[in-house]
C-alpha cells in the first residue's frame, strides 16, 4: 500500500512537470509581452495576443489575454511545485480550454497540445498535487501538534 501511495505521488510530481513546460515553452515568452505594456510603450488595445481573441468574438479581450499569460506563466510555476495546486491547476485547465478553442476556430495543429495540458490540469484539480509539493508540507504543518505554553 505503500508503495503505491509513493508512485501516485511521484506521478503526481511528474504530471506537474508539464506545468513547468507549459511555463518554459509558451509562458515566459507570453510573459515578455507584458513588459511593454505594463511600461506604458504600448497600448493595451494594441496588443497582438489580445486582439487576436477579440477578433473570435470572445468579450474583454484584454482581460482573458491577461489571464492566459499569467495561467502560463504565474499559475504554471505553482502548480510545478505544487502550491496552491487545485486552484491554479482549474484556471489553467480554464485556459488551455480557451487555447483548445482558440487553435481549433483559427485551424492550428496546436489545439491538441492545449487538449493535453487541459487534461494534465483537470486531473491535477481532481486529484491534487501530491505528497511531494508546498500544498502537502504547509498541511503537515498545520497539523503538526503546537506545544503547550509552559507558565513558571
Amino acid at each position: 500500500m505503500i508503495a503505491i501511495q509513493k508512485q501516485l505521488d511521484l506521478s503526481l510530481l511528474v504530471l506537474r512537470g508539464s506545468a513547468l513546460l507549459l511555463l518554459v515553452l509558451y509562458g515566459w515568452n507570453k510573459l515578455t509581452w507584458l513588459v511593454p505594456l505594463i511600461g506604458g510603450n504600448q497600448a493595451w488595445e494594441s496588443w497582438g495576443f489580445a486582439l487576436q481573441i477579440g477578433k473570435l468574438g470572445f468579450p474583454v479581450p484584454v482581460l482573458l489575454a491577461v489571464f492566459a499569460v499569467f495561467c502560463e506563466s504565474f499559475g504554471a510555476f505553482l502548480i510545478a511545485v505544487g502550491f496552491f495546486t487545485r486552484f491554479f491547476a482549474t484556471l489553467a485547465a480554464l485556459s488551455m480550454a480557451g487555447a483548445m478553442y482558440f487553435s481549433l476556430r483559427v485551424g492550428e495543429a496546436a489545439w491538441q497540445l492545449a487538449a493535453l495540458y487541459l487534461l494534465a490540469f483537470v486531473a491535477l484539480a481532481l486529484v491534487g498535487p501530491g505528497k511531494f509539493s508546498v500544498d502537502h508540507f504547509v498541511q503537515v504543518y498545520r497539523e503538526r501538534p503546537q506545544s503547550a505554553d509552559i507558565n513558571i
